[in-house]
């Protein structure tokens, strides 16, 4: 019993350092420009199946994230340049990028779907050994997406609080009008958090691929599961995006544990309700 907690826990950490990095892009986007992002899942796919590309020319997982990260920052880049930052030149720009993010993430799933097939992709695990500690056996691919999430998580806090370009998307961030007055190029802000969090969403895909595989459809369960976390925790708030995804996390791997993997959404959806009970505007959100 001990062990089984043990190893339960130590997964539900896993994923929720996996799901804290996944929800730090979402909600550095919605912090930003204050418009969600409907392709985020479909997003996090790319990045499964890019790994999976990678892997099919037989790279090593330390050269399919060298070339992954450059890729998807490219793809962020690119989408919210192409797509989206035309549609802010009109009126009512928030509701058309919305529109616009649905409909790209419709159309990257079915690409997904000619181009791989139905049968989802399986990747193998970073590391398969196995470590004890007395009764507990954990798995050494949990232990290292934990800490290479955490890793990640600590690198874009720092890139935000520490560098000229992440000072300047919270001041966007804080109020976009102010921030253009003030000489702020906006457009490229827009841009390099777009491509930011595409990046840390595809990564999660890469991370997540070797327990729950990857398919053309996969992302939205990560779509709903990154709003949660975002609204959770406070939308906007990195900080409450990171302390929601743990808790949430470490919830999903319990109950699927004693009532199976079926029930882990309502668990989630009935903690959410809960907290918009007790505080509408999450752990760390701000009334605006």
């Amino acid at each position: 019993m001990i062990n089984e907690f043990g190893v339960v826990l130590i997964s539900g950490m896993s994923n929720g350092a996996v799901y804290a990095m996944m929800a730090v892009g979402m909600a550095l986007v919605y912090g930003v420009s204050k418009v969600f992002n409907f392709a985020y899942g479909s997003f996090y796919s790319l990045g499964g199946y890019l790994a999976f590309l990678l892997f099919a020319s037989k790279l090593a997982y330390p050269l399919v994230f060298a070339c992954a990260i450059p890729a998807l920052f490219a793809i962020g880049l690119g989408t919210e340049r192409l797509v989206l930052r035309p549609l802010r030149r009109k009126k009512d720009w928030e509701m058309l990028v919305v529109m616009s993010t649905l409909g790209l993430a419709l159309f990257l799933d079915n690409l997904y779907l000619a181009l791989f097939g139905p049968f989802v992709k399986a990747l193998p695990p970073l590391f398969e050994a196995k470590l004890g500690f007395g009764a507990i056996v954990m798995s050494v691919q949990d232990i290292a997406v934990f800490f290479i999430s955490i890793a990640i998580v600590i690198g874009v806090w720092l890139f935000l609080n520490r560098t000229r370009q992440g000072l300047a998307m919270q001041a966007v961030a804080q109020d976009m009008v102010g921030a253009e007055i003030v000489g702020i190029p906006k457009d490229r802000i827009f841009a390099y958090t777009f491509a930011i969090s595409t990046v840390l969403v595809g990564l999660s895909g890469i991370l997540l691929a070797p327990k729950y595989f990857v398919s053309n459809f996969g992302g939205w369960d990560i779509l709903i599961k990154a709003w949660v976390i975002t609204a959770f925790g406070g939308m906007g708030s990195i900080m409450g995006a990171v302390y929601a995804a743990f808790i949430l996390g470490i919830i999903e791997a319990l109950v699927g544990w004693q009532f199976g993997f079926t029930w882990t959404m309502v668990a989630w959806f009935t903690v959410l309700v809960i907290i918009f009970i007790v505080r509408p505007q999450g752990l760390l959100g701000r009334w605006g």
